[in-house]
This record gives C-alpha cells, sequence and structure tokens, in this order.
C-alpha cells in the first residue's frame, strides 16, 4: 500500500470527524441544521451522491446512540441506581432525542468513512475550480 495514500485515508478521516470537507478542510458542509450540501461550497467535492449514498450514517447514529446513553443507562439499572421505569423511560427518550442531536456528526463521520476507505473519488482540486475563498 503506498503510505501517501494510507496518510490522505487518515487525513479524510480526521476531516469528516471534526465535521470538514475531507478534500479541502473546508467547515460549512450543512446548509441547514439537518440538510447536507450535494457538494463542498469550496472544493465541490460530493458530498450526498446518490439516494441511499449515506445510509452509513444511521448505522453511526444508533452506535453512538446505544453506546453513549443506551448502555450507561442500562448499566445504572443493572447496579441498581434506577428502578425498571426510570431506566425505561430514560432509555426511550434517548433514542428519540439522541439521533437528532448527533445527526450532523454521523453525517460528517459517515462522509470521512466514505472518503476514507475510498480515497480515489475525492479527484484532483484545481485552485480556483469552486473555490469561494481564492
Amino acid at each position: 500500500m503506498n503510505p501517501n495514500n494510507s496518510n490522505q485515508r487518515l487525513i479524510a478521516l480526521r476531516r469528516g470527524i471534526r465535521g470538514h470537507c475531507p478534500r479541502c478542510n473546508h467547515h460549512g458542509l450543512f446548509k441547514s441544521a439537518y440538510r447536507l450540501y450535494a457538494e463542498c461550497p469550496n472544493c465541490a467535492l460530493p458530498l450526498d451522491q446518490e439516494d441511499g449514498w449515506s445510509l452509513g450514517a444511521i448505522p453511526l447514529n444508533y452506535s453512538l446512540t446505544c453506546l453513549g446513553w443506551i448502555l450507561p443507562v442500562g448499566i445504572l439499572f443493572l447496579i441498581g441506581w434506577i428502578g425498571l421505569q426510570t431506566a425505561a423511560i430514560l432509555g426511550g427518550i434517548g433514542a428519540v432525542v439522541i439521533p437528532f442531536l448527533t445527526y450532523r456528526y454521523s453525517k460528517s463521520v459517515w462522509v470521512g468513512v466514505y472518503y476514507a476507505v475510498l480515497p480515489q473519488e475525492m479527484r484532483e482540486h484545481r485552485p480556483g475550480e469552486g473555490d469561494i475563498h481564492g
């Protein structure tokens, strides 16, 4: 494996985790609270390609919810700190609310994961092409 390719993969993943474009590091990837731009406003990298392209964000979102909320509530119930009714209410509320709160993060991470796995999909960026900053 090309070491440069490996480095490019890590950069794409890190930028996705930070909510930035995997190619140009631009930070404004959402046009509204829950709507991702079709492409990066700075370098035109496709962010939301065809229907179903970003479905990988759903398991990421549910994993965050389960590991960050449901599991701790279940542990609190199992060790006896909260009752069954409280655990069920907290779990139900968290299962509905947490995915909405982590949606943007999950979508950004998925974009980073996608381009980390398939770095060849990030075609070369030419300065001035779709560039709003210079």
